[in-house]
């Protein structure tokens, strides 16, 4: 690409194209590395997250008042004890799921508290009564105010934070899919945390005895006075019909007559001789369709073929038939055995339609016997209808007056047997029982220090990496330059490091007279060394000449032999060093690499073309007061404002002043400046050219053409990856004059071989 002509009309080459490497998402031994190395960049973060959450979790803990666990277990027993059939006024709990679940919600209701209270006096224990531990008497401390501006008060209700704390100190559950219910108690004392839940199953146990007990007592004397009530219902009841019975004199035990069940038979016989008839007829009517040819074609009903003579005449005809057609097959259809065989069939045939029809009139005499029989028994049952009627009449007030006094009769045995089953039913069995006390705790079961103190470490440990995974992913811009290459498909050419703050000071006082003395006062820099300040730019512009064995000065020289091996062994040419954004370190990357180049044998101009910024006087230390705006405006007299490094074999020209937005796009848009680089390219192998960010301003496009490529510095995790999206879509003659991309700052550890052999030169991660 950077290959030139000499002639006025040079000509650039594209750059070669990138090759398409899969994603590096794909590739998991990178993904590791990256995870690696943002737990070792961040592995302060990580520790000083994990070691102060810790260390809170250890002051709460110990914060904390211990308190003994203890269980009781209660049963509720599926099982019914019964001593007298149904002598239980309450009946038993079910143990279906809904009624286990209410059974837990009883044993600590406040009711059964509040008598836990009172038995044990809680109200007087100041675990109970008054705030419990540092947080209790806190939260007690500041609810204080708050009660006292609603006007709340405990007059009411003076046992109420009692059973408010009682309840926070006990919990009842369900054991799995069992009928067994676990009630745990908490206390600062193990004998009273045992002493609290055996309690309360005593009282729970206790209430359902006493709930039954109450319930059968009242049931008592209800029953005792509706039985006397029903008494007398009963015996005007009887009165009543016994007066009816004489006066309609009907002496029948069941109040019946003979004309009732004379219709009750006629309506069985009926019944059945419809039945009859309607067999007869289907029978009839089935025979009346049998004809010969049915017949022999195995065709016909069941009861045709049931016929023993039908059966026969089948069997002759079959025969018959079998030697008509041997003898037809023999002799032809003239034979007279033909003619005797035709014979005999048609014989057959007639004997078996005489059967059919004798068969078919014997079905139709039997129907109509059948359905003789249905007429008359339909008209006996009328007239006996008839008849039945006025006795019904009379037998209807009867059987109500039975029922009545029937019903009065069952529902007074009912409530008479029950009365004397319920007075009879002293015992009450409760339908739960304790099946394990409560004992006393050995030890604390609150809180679980070790493992809370584990779960408080490994939990902030989780976090912290957590945190720091995340802000990494969160950090704009790029951390390598492959990360350039796969995003934009950007050629890369070289990856300059981060020198750290504290390196840089080391490495000033380990070189010491090998340091360039610059005008500022002090060789050595108290100020963070950032490429984006003057102070941090001069000494890494310096650095590539004093430690010309350092990292940075290494990635420099790659990027020189990068642009070196585009040109194809020729001159490299005129190359502009530019970024999307202000502040990624361009002008220190150019004049680095003129320095580095001037080392190689290499006669190398170095021309600060941001003319609104100018910086490379200031970074090399440069004193003056032509620059290349003086050149411009007064082409003759660019001798006199090419200066001569003094640390170098570096030729500069820099600037001094600033120059407004329009006069500076005019001046670098112009034909001299067109013929200062046309000079510079004959006398010099390589014209380094620093020019202005590509996205502020628009002086960088009226350079692009006049040099022979482009190298883009881009701040790594600093400059976004839409600003330099930006950059090259709103520039795009860039594209093919793009010599590639220059990761600036990178804080990756990529060179081993430096970092172990020379400590001085460890980079720090970011």
């Amino acid at each position: 690409m950077l290959k030139r002509s000499t002639s006025p009309d040079y000509h650039t080459y594209p750059p070669q194209p990138v090759q398409q490497i899969g994603p590096r998402g794909g590739n998991d031994a990178i993904i590791f590395r990256d995870l690696l190395a943002c737990l070792k960049r961040n592995l302060r973060f990580i520790a000083a997250t994990t070691i102060l959450g810790t260390l809170v979790t250890l002051a709460l803990v110990f914060s904390i008042t211990p308190k003994y666990q203890s269980s009781v277990l209660v049963l509720v027993d599926p099982r019914q004890t019964k001593i007298l059939q149904d002598a239980e006024v309450v009946g038993r709990t079910t143990t279906d799921n809904g009624a286990i679940e209410s059974e837990v919600e009883m044993i600590q209701s406040q009711a059964i508290t509040r008598k836990v209270i009172e038995r044990l006096k809680l109200h007087e224990d100041s675990e109970f009564s008054g705030p419990s531990g540092l947080f209790g008497t806190l939260k007690a401390a500041l609810l204080a105010p708050i009660r006292n501006l609603l006007g709340s008060s405990t007059n009411a209700d003076p046992l109420g934070h009692v059973v408010e704390a009682l309840e926070k100190a006990t919990s009842a559950k369900r054991r799995g899919l069992t009928y067994v219910i676990e009630l745990n108690a908490w206390s600062e004392n193990a004998k009273k945390s045992a002493l609290i839940a055996n309690t309360f199953a005593e009282i729970y146990v206790a209430e359902q005895i006493a709930v039954k007990a109450s319930v059968t007592t009242k049931a008592s004397a209800w029953l005792s006075e509706r039985v006397e009530e029903m008494r007398s219902r009963v015996t005007a009841a009887d009165t009543a019909l016994e007066k009816y019975k004489a006066e309609q004199s009907l002496f029948d035990p069941g109040g019946e007559n003979l004309s009732n069940r004379q219709i009750q038979t006629l309506n069985e016989q009926l019944v059945d001789a419809r039945g009859k008839a309607a067999a007869a007829r289907s029978k009839y009517e089935l025979l009346k369709q049998v004809t010969p040819e049915r017949i022999r074609s195995a065709a016909a009903s069941a009861d045709a073929l049931q016929s023993p003579v039908v059966s026969a005449l089948r069997a002759q005809y079959s025969s018959a038939a079998q030697i008509l057609a041997e003898k037809n097959a023999r002799y032809g259809g003239e034979h007279p055995q033909v003619v005797t065989a035709r014979a005999q069939v048609a014989d057959v045939e007639r004997q078996i339609t005489a059967e059919i029809s004798r068969i078919v009139t014997s079905a139709e005499n039997e129907y109509r016997i059948a359905k003789s029989r249905e007429e008359s028994l339909i008209a006996s049952l009328e007239e006996l209808k008839e008849k039945a009627g006025n006795f019904n009449q009379a037998g209807v007030k009867l059987r109500e007056l039975e029922r009545d006094a029937q019903a009065n009769r069952d529902l007074f045995q009912s409530f008479l047997n029950r009365a004397k089953q319920t007075a009879e039913a002293s015992l009450q069995i409760a339908d739960s029982r304790v099946v394990s006390a409560a004992n006393v705790p050995l030890s604390t079961s609150y809180p679980k220090r070790t493992l809370m103190i584990g779960l408080g470490f490994f939990g902030m440990l989780g976090l912290s990496i957590a945190l720091a995974l995340a802000r990494d992913s969160f950090r704009s811009g790029f951390r390598h330059v492959l990360d350039i290459e796969h995003a934009l498909g950007l050629q890369p050419l070289a990856t300059i490091p981060f020198v750290a703050a504290d390196n840089a000071r080391a490495d000033s006082k380990a070189n010491g007279p090998r340091l360039l003395q610059l005008p500022s006062p002090g060789a050595e820099m108290s100020v963070p060394l950032r490429h984006d300040s003057i102070a941090s730019s001069r000494w890494l512009a310096s650095l590539v000449l004093n430690d010309p064995d350092s990292v940075y000065a290494e990635s420099v020289r790659s990027l020189y032999f990068a642009l070196k091996r585009q040109a194809e062994g020729s001159p490299i040419g005129a190359i502009m060093v530019t970024s999307a954004l202000p502040g990624e370190g361009k002008s220190t990357v150019a004049a680095s690499l003129a320095r580095i180049a001037t080392e190689s044998g290499d006669r190398v101009l170095l021309i600060d073309s941001d003319l609104r910024h100018p910086r490379i006087a200031n970074i090399l230390a440069l004193e003056g007061e032509c620059g290349l705006p003086e050149v411009l405006r007064d082409p003759a007299s660019l001798n006199a404002c090419v200066q001569y490094d003094p640390y170098s074999e570096l030729y500069v020209i820099g600037g001094y002043h600033r120059v407004p937005g329009r006069e500076a796009l005019r001046l670098l848009s112009s034909k001299h400046m067109s013929r200062v680089l046309k000079l510079a390219r004959e006398s010099f192998d390589l014209v380094v050219v620093d020019a202005p960010p590509l996205l502020p301003v628009a002086d960088p496009r009226a350079l692009i053409e006049h040099v022979d490529g482009v190298a883009l510095v881009v701040a790594s995790m600093k400059t976004p990856k839409d600003a330099l999206e930006t950059a090259l879509r709103e520039c795009p003659e860039i594209h093919h004059k793009l010599a590639g991309v220059v990761l600036n700052g990178a804080a990756e550890d990529y060179n081993r071989y430096y970092r172990e052999r020379d400590p001085r030169y460890a980079f720090e991660t970011v």
